[in-house]
Protein backbone atom coordinates (compact mmCIF):
# COMPACT_ATOMS: atom_id res chain seq x y z
CA UNK A 1 0.00 0.00 0.00
CA UNK A 2 1.05 3.32 -0.92
CA UNK A 3 2.33 5.90 1.81
CA UNK A 4 -0.39 7.69 3.62
CA UNK A 5 -0.61 11.12 3.73
CA UNK A 6 -0.91 13.27 6.70
CA UNK A 7 -4.24 15.27 6.29
CA UNK A 8 -3.52 19.06 6.99
CA UNK A 9 -6.75 21.28 6.50
CA UNK A 10 -6.84 22.79 2.79
CA UNK A 11 -8.78 25.50 1.64
CA UNK A 12 -10.54 27.00 -1.55
CA UNK A 13 -7.60 28.89 -1.56
CA UNK A 14 -4.74 26.31 -1.84
CA UNK A 15 -6.47 24.64 -4.42
CA UNK A 16 -6.52 27.76 -6.30
CA UNK A 17 -3.14 28.00 -6.01
CA UNK A 18 -2.63 24.08 -6.67
CA UNK A 19 -4.24 24.21 -9.79
CA UNK A 20 -2.46 27.80 -10.91
CA UNK A 21 0.96 25.84 -10.49
CA UNK A 22 -0.67 22.70 -12.61
CA UNK A 23 -1.35 24.86 -15.21
CA UNK A 24 1.93 26.37 -15.44
CA UNK A 25 4.00 23.62 -14.98
CA UNK A 26 1.54 21.88 -17.90
CA UNK A 27 2.45 24.92 -20.36
CA UNK A 28 5.61 25.24 -19.93
CA UNK A 29 7.47 21.80 -19.09
CA UNK A 30 10.38 21.51 -17.06
CA UNK A 31 9.74 25.30 -15.47
CA UNK A 32 11.64 26.39 -12.64
CA UNK A 33 10.38 26.28 -8.89
CA UNK A 34 10.97 29.59 -8.15
CA UNK A 35 9.59 30.84 -11.56
CA UNK A 36 6.38 29.32 -11.13
CA UNK A 37 5.97 30.03 -7.84
CA UNK A 38 6.70 33.97 -8.58
CA UNK A 39 4.37 33.69 -11.30
CA UNK A 40 1.37 32.53 -8.84
CA UNK A 41 2.20 35.46 -6.47
CA UNK A 42 2.01 37.79 -9.02
CA UNK A 43 -1.23 36.59 -10.63
CA UNK A 44 -3.36 38.97 -8.37
CA UNK A 45 -6.12 35.70 -7.60
CA UNK A 46 -7.67 36.01 -4.54
CA UNK A 47 -6.76 39.63 -4.03
CA UNK A 48 -3.05 39.05 -4.24
CA UNK A 49 -2.97 36.45 -1.47
CA UNK A 50 -2.47 33.30 -3.22
CA UNK A 51 -1.08 30.45 -0.69
CA UNK A 52 1.38 29.33 -3.64
CA UNK A 53 3.85 27.41 -1.05
CA UNK A 54 0.86 25.61 0.22
CA UNK A 55 -0.75 25.08 -3.22
CA UNK A 56 2.72 23.39 -3.76
CA UNK A 57 3.11 21.62 -0.94
CA UNK A 58 -0.48 19.92 -1.72
CA UNK A 59 0.20 19.70 -5.47
CA UNK A 60 3.54 17.05 -4.48
CA UNK A 61 2.05 15.81 -1.65
CA UNK A 62 -1.03 14.42 -3.49
CA UNK A 63 1.08 13.45 -6.46
CA UNK A 64 -0.21 15.92 -9.02
CA UNK A 65 3.17 17.55 -9.43
CA UNK A 66 6.60 16.02 -8.57
CA UNK A 67 10.01 17.89 -8.21
CA UNK A 68 13.06 17.25 -11.43
CA UNK A 69 15.89 18.89 -9.50
CA UNK A 70 14.36 22.09 -9.60
CA UNK A 71 11.53 21.61 -12.18
CA UNK A 72 8.11 21.06 -11.57
CA UNK A 73 6.55 18.28 -13.74
CA UNK A 74 3.02 17.14 -14.15
CA UNK A 75 2.14 14.04 -13.13
CA UNK A 76 0.70 11.17 -15.27
CA UNK A 77 -2.02 11.44 -12.77
CA UNK A 78 -2.63 14.96 -13.50
CA UNK A 79 -2.48 14.17 -17.16
CA UNK A 80 -5.00 11.89 -17.25
CA UNK A 81 -7.70 12.96 -14.83
CA UNK A 82 -7.45 16.96 -14.20
CA UNK A 83 -5.52 18.93 -16.89
CA UNK A 84 -7.70 17.37 -19.57
CA UNK A 85 -10.96 19.42 -17.70
CA UNK A 86 -9.35 22.92 -18.12
CA UNK A 87 -8.00 25.04 -20.77
CA UNK A 88 -7.48 28.20 -19.08
CA UNK A 89 -5.62 29.25 -15.68
CA UNK A 90 -8.61 30.02 -14.05
CA UNK A 91 -9.69 27.20 -11.85
CA UNK A 92 -13.00 25.69 -12.74
CA UNK A 93 -15.56 23.41 -11.77
CA UNK A 94 -14.92 20.09 -13.10
CA UNK A 95 -10.98 20.31 -12.20
CA UNK A 96 -11.74 21.36 -8.27
CA UNK A 97 -13.81 18.33 -8.33
CA UNK A 98 -11.18 16.11 -9.35
CA UNK A 99 -8.57 17.48 -7.13
CA UNK A 100 -11.20 17.47 -4.49
CA UNK A 101 -12.21 13.35 -5.20
CA UNK A 102 -7.99 12.59 -5.14
CA UNK A 103 -7.56 14.66 -1.65
CA UNK A 104 -10.37 12.82 -0.36
CA UNK A 105 -9.66 8.79 -1.69
CA UNK A 106 -6.24 9.22 0.23
CA UNK A 107 -8.09 9.87 3.72
CA UNK A 108 -10.54 8.36 6.14
CA UNK A 109 -12.72 11.58 6.77
CA UNK A 110 -14.54 10.82 9.73
CA UNK A 111 -17.62 13.55 8.46
CA UNK A 112 -18.39 11.24 5.17
CA UNK A 113 -20.83 9.29 7.74
CA UNK A 114 -23.06 12.41 7.90
CA UNK A 115 -23.40 12.04 3.85
CA UNK A 116 -26.93 13.23 3.10
CA UNK A 117 -28.63 13.65 -0.33
CA UNK A 118 -30.58 16.60 1.84
CA UNK A 119 -28.38 19.54 1.25
CA UNK A 120 -29.39 21.54 4.41
CA UNK A 121 -28.75 18.66 6.65
CA UNK A 122 -25.18 17.58 5.33
CA UNK A 123 -23.99 20.95 5.45
CA UNK A 124 -25.49 21.88 8.96
CA UNK A 125 -23.13 18.99 9.86
CA UNK A 126 -19.99 19.57 7.86
CA UNK A 127 -20.21 23.36 9.09
CA UNK A 128 -20.01 21.66 12.81
CA UNK A 129 -17.61 19.11 11.94
CA UNK A 130 -15.01 20.09 9.00
CA UNK A 131 -16.14 23.62 7.86
CA UNK A 132 -13.31 23.85 5.48
CA UNK A 133 -14.52 20.86 3.49
CA UNK A 134 -18.18 22.72 3.82
CA UNK A 135 -16.67 25.60 1.65
CA UNK A 136 -14.60 23.38 -0.77
CA UNK A 137 -17.96 21.35 -1.33
CA UNK A 138 -19.61 24.33 -1.91
CA UNK A 139 -16.85 26.22 -4.15
CA UNK A 140 -17.62 22.23 -6.15
CA UNK A 141 -21.31 23.29 -6.14
CA UNK A 142 -21.31 19.54 -4.26
CA UNK A 143 -24.78 20.33 -2.53
CA UNK A 144 -26.91 20.21 -5.49
CA UNK A 145 -27.95 16.82 -5.78
CA UNK A 146 -30.34 17.75 -8.38
CA UNK A 147 -27.61 17.67 -10.93
CA UNK A 148 -26.87 14.16 -11.87
CA UNK A 149 -22.88 14.84 -12.21
CA UNK A 150 -23.03 15.32 -8.64
CA UNK A 151 -24.74 12.21 -7.41
CA UNK A 152 -22.15 10.31 -9.91
CA UNK A 153 -19.35 12.33 -8.34
CA UNK A 154 -20.03 11.32 -4.38
CA UNK A 155 -20.95 7.40 -5.44
CA UNK A 156 -17.30 7.70 -6.47
CA UNK A 157 -16.12 9.15 -3.79
CA UNK A 158 -17.99 6.51 -1.15
CA UNK A 159 -16.87 3.80 -3.55
CA UNK A 160 -13.00 5.20 -3.00
CA UNK A 161 -13.93 5.75 0.64
CA UNK A 162 -14.86 1.88 0.87
CA UNK A 163 -11.49 0.99 -0.73
CA UNK A 164 -9.39 3.04 1.13
CA UNK A 165 -11.09 1.61 4.70
CA UNK A 166 -10.64 -1.93 3.16
CA UNK A 167 -6.79 -0.90 2.35
CA UNK A 168 -6.21 0.70 5.68
CA UNK A 169 -7.40 -2.22 6.99
CA UNK A 170 -5.77 -4.86 5.28
CA UNK A 171 -2.14 -2.74 5.68
CA UNK A 172 -2.62 -2.61 9.48
CA UNK A 173 -3.61 -6.75 9.14
CA UNK A 174 -0.38 -7.58 7.44
CA UNK A 175 1.50 -5.01 10.09
CA UNK A 176 0.47 -7.05 12.66
CA UNK A 177 1.44 -10.32 11.01
CA UNK A 178 4.78 -9.41 10.55
CA UNK A 179 5.36 -8.21 13.73
CA UNK A 180 3.97 -11.58 14.93
CA UNK A 181 6.22 -13.37 12.87
CA UNK A 182 9.77 -11.46 13.88
CA UNK A 183 8.85 -11.95 17.65
CA UNK A 184 7.84 -15.45 17.08
CA UNK A 185 10.99 -15.88 15.55
CA UNK A 186 12.65 -13.93 18.11
CA UNK A 187 11.12 -15.89 20.91
CA UNK A 188 12.00 -19.22 19.54
CA UNK A 189 15.49 -18.22 18.97
CA UNK A 190 16.04 -17.19 22.75
CA UNK A 191 14.65 -20.91 23.68
CA UNK A 192 17.45 -22.19 21.64
CA UNK A 193 15.69 -23.11 18.43
CA UNK A 194 17.63 -22.52 15.74
CA UNK A 195 17.16 -21.47 12.54
CA UNK A 196 13.89 -20.23 13.84
CA UNK A 197 12.01 -20.24 10.35
CA UNK A 198 12.08 -24.03 10.77
CA UNK A 199 9.81 -23.83 13.62
CA UNK A 200 7.86 -20.78 12.67
CA UNK A 201 6.15 -20.63 9.59
CA UNK A 202 3.81 -17.48 8.13
CA UNK A 203 0.82 -19.51 7.20
CA UNK A 204 -1.28 -16.92 6.07
CA UNK A 205 1.21 -15.87 3.39
CA UNK A 206 1.15 -19.37 1.90
CA UNK A 207 -2.50 -19.81 2.05
CA UNK A 208 -5.84 -18.47 3.89
CA UNK A 209 -7.36 -21.44 4.01
CA UNK A 210 -5.41 -22.82 7.59
CA UNK A 211 -7.93 -20.74 9.53
CA UNK A 212 -5.05 -18.95 11.32
CA UNK A 213 -2.03 -16.14 10.24
CA UNK A 214 1.56 -17.87 12.06
CA UNK A 215 2.10 -21.65 13.43
CA UNK A 216 4.56 -21.79 15.81
CA UNK A 217 5.83 -23.86 18.70
CA UNK A 218 5.24 -23.67 22.63
CA UNK A 219 9.18 -23.44 23.36
CA UNK A 220 8.87 -21.98 27.21
CA UNK A 221 6.61 -19.70 27.06
CA UNK A 222 3.22 -21.68 26.05
CA UNK A 223 5.26 -24.78 27.78
CA UNK A 224 2.89 -25.17 30.62
CA UNK A 225 2.26 -29.35 30.81
CA UNK A 226 2.80 -29.58 27.08
CA UNK A 227 5.85 -30.74 25.31
CA UNK A 228 8.13 -27.26 23.83
CA UNK A 229 7.76 -28.39 19.81
CA UNK A 230 4.43 -28.87 19.92
CA UNK A 231 2.57 -26.99 17.55
CA UNK A 232 0.50 -23.43 18.39
CA UNK A 233 -1.79 -21.61 15.68
CA UNK A 234 -2.24 -18.19 16.33
CA UNK A 235 -4.31 -16.04 14.43
CA UNK A 236 -3.52 -12.22 14.42
CA UNK A 237 -6.03 -9.23 15.83
CA UNK A 238 -4.37 -5.86 15.08
CA UNK A 239 -5.67 -2.30 14.96
CA UNK A 240 -4.42 1.28 15.00
CA UNK A 241 -6.21 2.47 18.21
CA UNK A 242 -4.74 2.56 21.73
CA UNK A 243 -7.78 1.65 23.40
CA UNK A 244 -6.86 -1.33 25.57
CA UNK A 245 -10.36 -1.28 27.48
CA UNK A 246 -12.46 -2.35 24.46
CA UNK A 247 -9.98 -4.39 21.98
CA UNK A 248 -12.43 -4.75 18.93
CA UNK A 249 -11.62 -7.52 16.57
CA UNK A 250 -13.74 -10.02 14.81
CA UNK A 251 -12.95 -13.69 14.32
CA UNK A 252 -13.75 -15.59 11.04
CA UNK A 253 -16.32 -18.88 11.36
CA UNK A 254 -13.03 -20.25 9.56
CA UNK A 255 -11.12 -19.32 12.27
CA UNK A 256 -13.20 -20.36 15.22
CA UNK A 257 -13.61 -23.48 13.63
CA UNK A 258 -9.78 -23.98 13.57
CA UNK A 259 -9.98 -22.70 17.15
CA UNK A 260 -12.82 -25.46 18.31
CA UNK A 261 -9.82 -28.25 16.65
CA UNK A 262 -7.07 -27.18 18.43
CA UNK A 263 -8.62 -25.18 21.94
CA UNK A 264 -6.01 -25.80 24.09
CA UNK A 265 -3.00 -24.55 21.19
CA UNK A 266 -4.98 -21.71 19.39
CA UNK A 267 -4.24 -18.01 20.61
CA UNK A 268 -5.46 -14.95 19.26
CA UNK A 269 -1.90 -12.07 19.49
CA UNK A 270 -2.83 -8.78 19.88
CA UNK A 271 -1.42 -5.47 18.38
CA UNK A 272 -2.43 -1.70 19.14
CA UNK A 273 -1.42 1.36 18.42
CA UNK A 274 -0.19 0.18 15.17
CA UNK A 275 1.85 2.06 12.76
CA UNK A 276 1.55 1.39 9.24
CA UNK A 277 4.08 3.69 8.25
CA UNK A 278 6.90 2.98 10.68
CA UNK A 279 5.48 -0.61 10.77
CA UNK A 280 5.29 -0.39 14.25
CA UNK A 281 2.94 -0.97 17.60
CA UNK A 282 2.23 0.77 20.51
CA UNK A 283 1.81 -2.94 22.23
CA UNK A 284 2.05 -6.21 21.82
CA UNK A 285 1.66 -9.04 21.73
CA UNK A 286 -0.75 -9.48 23.81
CA UNK A 287 -2.09 -13.16 24.18
CA UNK A 288 -5.28 -14.20 24.38
CA UNK A 289 -6.31 -18.06 24.78
CA UNK A 290 -9.21 -19.24 22.55
CA UNK A 291 -10.47 -21.05 25.85
CA UNK A 292 -10.77 -18.19 27.25
CA UNK A 293 -13.51 -16.22 24.30
CA UNK A 294 -14.83 -20.37 24.83
CA UNK A 295 -18.51 -19.40 26.40
CA UNK A 296 -18.64 -16.26 24.39
CA UNK A 297 -18.40 -16.97 20.99
CA UNK A 298 -22.01 -17.89 19.44
CA UNK A 299 -23.08 -21.10 18.50
CA UNK A 300 -25.49 -22.24 15.88
CA UNK A 301 -28.81 -23.33 17.02
CA UNK A 302 -30.30 -23.81 13.34
CA UNK A 303 -29.00 -25.51 10.41
CA UNK A 304 -30.96 -22.64 8.44
CA UNK A 305 -29.04 -19.48 10.52
CA UNK A 306 -25.82 -19.55 11.26
CA UNK A 307 -23.08 -17.63 12.31
CA UNK A 308 -19.99 -16.22 10.01
CA UNK A 309 -18.77 -13.45 11.67
CA UNK A 310 -18.68 -12.55 15.19
CA UNK A 311 -17.40 -9.26 16.96
CA UNK A 312 -15.66 -9.26 20.09
CA UNK A 313 -14.52 -6.48 22.50
CA UNK A 314 -12.14 -7.22 24.69
CA UNK A 315 -10.38 -5.69 27.58
CA UNK A 316 -6.90 -6.56 26.83
CA UNK A 317 -5.45 -5.37 30.21
CA UNK A 318 -6.83 -9.26 31.63
CA UNK A 319 -3.88 -10.73 29.42
CA UNK A 320 -0.78 -11.44 29.20
CA UNK A 321 1.99 -8.82 27.09
CA UNK A 322 4.71 -11.28 25.44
Amino acid sequence: MKKRIRYYPISHGHVVAAWHLLYLSNIYKGINVKDAINIVLSSGKLGGTVPASQGLKLCIDYGFLRFHGKELHVTEKSESSIIPKCETEELNTPVLRAILLHILSSHNFEWLIYYNTDSEIFRASLLENDRYWESLLSNAKLFDFEDQDVNIWWDRVLSKYEEYKEGVKKAIGDVGEKLTYQSELQRIAKDGYNPPKTFVKWASRISDRFGFDILSIRGDYFYESYQKLDSIQIEVKSTDSNNLESFRFFISKPEWIKAEENMDSYYFFCWTGVNIDNETAQYGPIVIPAKELLSQVPSDNSENCQWSECRCIINLNRFELI
